[in-house]
């Protein structure tokens, strides 16, 4: 009988374990309105400007972290230089869903009033970037392109 217990309990501690974190990289869990913006401590209140990164911790273990303004997360990526993500996702402004940060579209304007005022959208389509980018007077960025621009503006809080 003590055999079994203990494989039970082995068993038990295997799957709390396994639930910790996600095995595969996901985008944070945010809850708007509550969740706390890993850059700079503010709390997460509007979708269409999140954002969100995750690495992994250990093998096979991955942590989200989540971002107020998809400038605060460019900024952690900076101080963060040996921080390899395994996925970078931002929220398309126009439907608040996550998209890839690595296939999205961004809108850089200073007629864009993000949380930290980085003035930055994200979108999942390019003909809707554009459209935007011609409304705010902004330029349409890709992620690569995002990165090097902010990076070397010097932008900060």
């Amino acid at each position: 009988m003590t055999v079994v217990r203990w494989f039970v309990l082995a068993l038990a501690v295997l799957i709390v374990a396994a639930c910790g974190q996600p095995a595969t990289p996901e985008p944070a869990k945010i809850r708007f309105g509550e969740t706390i913006c890993t850059e700079c401590g503010m709390i997460i209140s509007q979708p269409k400007f999140a954002a969100s990164l995750a690495y992994e911790e250990r093998e096979g273990r991955f942590k989200s972290l989540a971002f107020d303004d998809i400038g605060d997360l460019i900024g952690y990526l900076q101080t963060h230089v040996d921080l390899i993500p395994a996925g970078t996702w931002v929220h398309d402004y126009d439907s608040e869903e996550w998209i890839d940060a690595n296939a999205a579209f961004f809108v850089e304007s200073s007629a864009i009033k993000s949380p930290m005022g980085h003035g930055i959208a994200a979108f999942g389509a390019e003909d809707a970037a554009h459209t935007f980018a011609a409304e705010v007077g902004g330029t349409v960025l890709d992620w690569g392109h995002l990165r090097v621009e902010h990076a070397m503006a010097g932008h900060q809080h």
